[in-house]
């Protein structure tokens, strides 16, 4: 799964609750990928891909 399709959706989801939630209008949304980290049984510190 690509990370920008995965924000996308993000974005999608959270404009939309919030505007169900408040009954404003939402403009922007903004995500920001900090990290990634593979579920694989590593060292955490070694999963985060920065």
């Amino acid at each position: 799964m690509r990370i920008p399709d995965v924000s996308l959706r993000v974005q999608e989801s959270v404009k939309k609750a919030i505007e169900s939630m408040t009954g404003l209008a939402v403009i922007e949304v903004n995500v920001h990928v900090q990290g990634v980290s593979f579920a694989d049984g590593q060292d955490d510190q070694q999963q985060r891909v920065k």
